[in-house]
Order: C-alpha cells, then structure tokens, then sequence
C-alpha cells in the first residue's frame, strides 16, 4: 500500500509541476506586451522569471506533499483522498501535457535549430584559416 502512496503522491507532484504551462497559455484578459514577444532578451528575462516562479511553486509544493504524507501516515481517509486526488491530477497531468504538446515541440525545434546554427559558427571560425600578416625585416 505505501508504494502506491508514494506513486500518487508522485503522479500529483507531475500534475502540479505542469500546471504551470497551462496557466502561462491561460488568457488573463490582460493586453499582450507586444515589446516584450518581439524582444529576445525580453524572452530570456521572462523565461527566468517563469523558472524562478516555478522553482518556489516546487519548494512550496514539496512543503505541502510533505505535511500531507505526514497527516496520510496516521490517517486511512487521508490516504484514501490522496488517491483519488492523485488519480484525478494524472489524468490532468496527461490532459495538460497533450495540450501543451505542439508548444513544447516547437520549443525543442527552435532549440535544436539554434544549437545547429551555433555549432555551424564555431565550424566556420575553426576552419577559416587566419591571415598571417606579411613579415619584412
């Protein structure tokens, strides 16, 4: 029974980890910041705020497994209700992870293609042969 705990309690922390790609798709009737999608160090700026924001959810999340493995250990309801809770954040999980699908493959293109480009750059300048200036004595 505690392997299966353990997996539930794993299988919420997945759903709860990738909750927030569906909030960052969610429209909060706020108007887009036109600069900030046309900017690439507006991307990287907000992409390491969106880390650090995930970084605390996940601590903030771990704090909360943890009390409520403690409260599950001494309790059969408990346990019973982070089964079901579990259960029911898997199939959100998946849900989530389906519909964030095409925006994490285009992700992964776009990286492999920057990374083809960079190593394409570092090719070119090792294989440009450097111009030895003429010595006269």
């Amino acid at each position: 029974m505690s392997s299966r705990f353990a997996f539930a309690v794993g299988a919420l922390l997945a759903s709860l980890a990738a909750l927030p790609l569906s909030a960052q798709q969610s429209s909060s009737g706020k108007a887009r910041d036109t600069i900030a999608a046309t900017s690439p160090s507006a991307k990287g700026a907000s992409t390491d705020s969106a880390l650090v924001d995930l970084g605390r959810a996940i601590t903030d999340l771990a704090l909360s497994v943890q009390k409520i493995v403690e409260q599950a250990k001494n309790s059969p309801e408990v346990r019973r209700a982070a089964l079901q809770t579990a259960s029911t954040a898997v199939a959100v999980a998946q849900k989530t992870l389906e519909e964030n699908q095409s925006e994490i493959e285009r992700l992964l293109d776009e990286a492999s293609r920057r990374i083809a480009a960079m190593n394409e750059e570092q090719k070119s300048k090792l294989s440009t042969p450097k111009k030895s200036e003429p010595t006269t004595h």
